[in-house]
Order: structure tokens, then sequence, then C-alpha cells
């Protein structure tokens, strides 16, 4: 237990005489020391301890207790016990030999008739009172005893017991004692205050530095009164720095305005918000945040000062941009698939045939642009991977690899609406090839292959080449234009500005389809290849 350290190096209060009790100097000054000194004790226990001792002192009691009534209000806890009581116990009791306070005793007794009176008593002759109870072994032998309740709006709530005065106490210790007690209670509820207003503050910034949120607070014009660890970790600037206008630095040389304006209704608005950036002070990168501030009034609504939070949005916003880019591209695609969609069917029929024939041609492209639809939104980057796109296509007609066909090249991923085009291509080719070509003759070699080439002015180029052999029948060049001719010769270059060569030679069809590439992609193509 904590000694009271405001007690050594004092020297106690002389007793006033005894007789008629004036508000002389004695009792003023200990109802001082009680009310100054109860601000610096740590504890209740040590204020307890404080109060006793100034009791002691002006009453000459040789010791004393100070308890609470428990809500029960059929037991005493004690606050405090004082030093001169601790001395004086000689039992073994190990609990107060550790000076550990008894807590739950039952009121009853000399003592307990202070609180069920609600009244002060002085008892000279204990041993012959009718309520005595006796005292445990070891505790000092009571030859006296004066009782003070303590109340609290007009309700006894605690007491103070002061023993054995060296001639008994009189009158006079009575009112001396009954003068310290609103002292002791306004002392006693101040701390407690105090203590709760101290962990309440306590409660409150753990509670803000748990929060992911940066907090501050301000005057009604914008100058900052405080900042919250989190805004330190954020931003990089001091406490010191960013009171005042200081929290401007870390504000996105953009912003400052928008920042500077956010204040200037503060008087009239009940809440402000604003989203704007803010410098993270490791990397120097600007994040976005969502500010809100809203007013703390006095009791007549008059706003005294701003309690503000910071909150990081710069995830959720760049979502957002990405989510709008997202629906852009999907509103362009769905429409470019619209038009593809009309395009081939326009061009499917007026090649006209068979409605069956038009049925089964319609089918097989509108597959083809299904299958690239799928690898497209299997990835994020929305692109397709070139080989993959090329052996779905020979799978989607029924053309399975073997010793015929040959597929080779690096690994190319196109962007969508190019592997759209592509895919029809390769489809177009690889029906052809089906019915016509080498796909559908035993003799007949298909051979796929694709590179990346740098041009002598710094360009690349992808080269897609598709060269059939051993076709036995002399190939005939068709009368007039179909869809697949019009595609590649016309749709490849005008969409893509593709550069195409179509052959229909003895032996099978040879098509090279030459695409603008991005340098960006074949130095990335080059590093996985040395990889």
């Amino acid at each position: 237990m904590t000694e009271l350290a405001s007690l050594h190096g004092q020297t106690p209060l002389s007793a006033p005489p005894r007789g008629p009790l004036p508000h002389d100097s004695h009792v003023l000054a200990g109802i001082n020391r009680i009310l100054q000194e109860a601000l610096r004790a740590s504890t209740e226990e040590e204020l307890g301890q404080l109060c006793l001792a100034v009791a002691e002192d002006l009453t000459g009691a040789a010791f004393s207790f100070f308890g609470e009534r428990r809500d029960s209000h059929d037991r005493l806890d004690h606050i405090a016990i004082s030093e001169r009581g601790w001395a004086a116990y000689a039992g073994d009791d190990p609990d107060f030999s550790q000076r550990q306070l008894p807590n739950g005793m039952k009121i009853h007794g000399i003592f307990g008739q202070v609180i069920l009176q609600d009244r002060s008593m002085i008892v000279n002759d204990p041993a012959n009172h009718p309520d005595r109870v006796g005292t445990p072994e070891g505790h000092p032998m009571l030859r006296n005893f004066l009782g003070v309740p303590l109340r609290r709006d007009g309700e006894t709530f605690a007491m103070f017991a002061l023993g054995n005065h060296p001639t008994g106490f009189t009158e006079r210790e009575r009112a001396i004692a009954e003068e310290l007690a609103p002292a002791i209670v306004q002392a006693l509820l101040r701390k407690r205050a105090e203590v709760a207003s101290r962990a309440s503050q306590r409660r409150l910034l753990s509670l803000i530095e748990g929060i992911p949120q940066l907090v501050w607070t301000a005057m009604r014009d914008g100058q900052w009164t405080w900042v919250s660890p989190q805004w330190v970790a954020m931003t990089g600037l001091s406490v010191e720095e960013s009171l005042g206008h200081g929290w401007l630095a870390a504000v996105h040389p953009d912003d400052r305005d928008a920042a500077r304006r956010f204040w200037n209704g503060a008087g009239e608005h009940g809440e402000l918000a604003m989203e704007g950036r803010l410098r993270h002070g490791q990397t120097g990168r600007y994040r976005w945040f969502k500010t809100r501030a809203t007013p703390v009034r006095d009791d007549h609504g008059t706003i005294v000062e701003w309690f503000g939070t910071s909150t990081d949005i710069d995830t959720l916003r760049r979502l957002r941009e990405r989510q709008e880019t997202l629906v852009a591209e999907l509103q362009h695609r769905v429409r470019n698939i619209l038009t593809i969609v009309r395009s081939i069917f326009t061009r499917t029929v007026e090649s006209g045939g068979p409605i069956d024939e038009i049925s089964d041609h319609f089918r097989g492209r509108l597959d083809s642009l299904a299958r690239t639809q799928v690898v497209a939104t299997q990835t994020r980057s929305g692109r397709v991977d070139l080989e993959n796109l090329i052996r779905d296509e020979l799978l989607g007609v029924g053309a399975i690899e073997d010793d015929r066909l040959s597929i080779e090249g690096p690994d190319i991923s196109l962007p969508a609406d190019t592997a759209e085009t592509m895919g029809l291509a390769i489809h177009e080719l690889t029906t052809n090839a089906l019915k016509y070509g080498a796909l559908r003759h035993p003799a007949g070699r298909l051979s796929i292959a694709w590179a990346i080439e740098l041009k002598s002015n710094s360009e690349c180029e992808l080269i897609v080449k598709w060269d059939e052999t051993g076709v036995p029948a002399m190939p005939v060049p068709p009368v007039r234009q179909g869809f697949g001719t019009e595609l590649i010769r016309e749709a490849l270059p005008y969409g893509l500005g593709a550069r195409t060569r179509l052959e229909f030679r003895g032996g099978g069809v040879l098509c090279v389809i030459t695409l603008p590439w991005a340098a960006d992609d074949a130095d990335a193509l080059n590093r996985s290849t040395e990889g």
C-alpha cells in the first residue's frame, strides 16, 4: 500500500485549545489542506489518509478510518485507514499486515449506529455501550470513539471514525469533525470526478487511436487545435507543425483553395464535407481522403469547436474510376460486338445458298465470337492468348492436333477487340481448310506460326502466317469474294491497321497477317523469352 507522501515532511496541525469552537485558523487551515492537497492525491485511499491525518491532528485522536456504504446498504467498504491506524495493529492477520483494506464489513456495533441513525456520535465508554460488538484480535483496544456521517444529496453514504482521544472526546471534537465533513465529501467527489474524467479521456484516446481515420479538432476559422497520432503517421507532420493552419502543408496544392473554402460557411452549416488529396509523409504520394467536420456546441447552441475526421478513400476512388472505365469499355464492346454480329449476319445471308448452310455458317461464326468473349472476360486484363485462340478455333470445328498440324510461336496476348477480328479470321481459314484444304485431305499439312519483328524505324510488327501444303487438287480461286475473304482483305486492314496477304495457290491456302505491335508489348515479350 502506498504511503501518503503529502504527510511526510509536514508539521502536524496542533490541536486547538479545548472549549467552545470558534472558526479559528486551525480548523480553516485543516479544511484548506484537505481541499488543496487532495488535488495531488493519486488515489482515493491516498486522499482518505490525508483527510484522516488532518482530523487526527485537529481532534487529538490516536487512529481513524474512512468507510463507504455499499449499494446493498448493509455493508461497509474501507476507503482508507490512517497511518496511525496501520501502525497500531498488533495482530497476525496476513491481509491487514499487508495493508489490504478490509471490505464488506457488516454495518452494526457502535460505528454502525452512526450510519443507521444518520448522526454523529461520541462514545467515551465503549466497553459498556449496548451496541458494543468488540474488536478483532490484534486491533487496538477502543477506549473512546467519535463517528461522523458523510452526506451527499442529503443522504448518508459514508462515515469517518476517530478513536482513543487521551482524555475522551468532547463536543468540541465533534464540532471540529463535523466542520471537516463537508470538505471531505467535496474532496472525495472531486477526486472521483477527476479519476472518471481521466479514465474517460483514456478510453476516448484509445478509441481514437484505434480507428483508421485521421482525427483532429479545429476552431471556427479552420485553425486546428489537436491532431491524432494517425494524422502524424500519415502526413509526417508533427503535432506542432499541424496546428493552426499548418495542416495545409499536407494538402495537395490544387486542393488547398477548396480546403480553405471548406471553412467559409463553418458558422452556418451543421456539417462540412469535402474530398481532397493528402501527401503521404514517407512516400510523398498523394492519396484521396474524405474529410468531414461536425460542430461541438455549448449549452446555447453556439459552435465552440469542430471535430473532424479524414478517411482514406484512395482505393475506393480508384476502384470507382476503374468501374466507370470498365462500364465505358463494356458499352463500347457491346456496341462493337453488335456491329460485328450484324455484319456477320448480313454477309452470311448475302453469300447465298441453302438456308441450312447459311444457318451453319452463321452459327459457327457466332460460336467463334463467343469463344473469344469467354476467354477475354476470364482475365483481369481482358486480353486473349493467341495460341489458345488458334487452338480453340481448331477444336471448335473438330480439328485434332496430329503430325499434319504445326502450331508455333512465342507467348502473345491480344487486346479483346483485336482478338475478336483475329478469331473470326482464324475461324474462316479453319472452316475453309476443313472443307477444301489441308484439314480435309490426309496428305495435307497445316503450319501456323507467328513472331514479333522489329522494323528499321524501331517499330514492331506481329506477323501471323497460315500455310497449307499437300492439298492434291488444284484449288480454284472463288468466283466471288465471300465473308472470310472480305474479312481478311478488307476488315482487318480497316479495323486493325493490318497488312494482309491471301493466296489460293496449288497445294493450299497461304495467309499472312501483319499487325502493328506496341513496343512495350515487344519488350515484355523479349524479357519473358530471355527468362
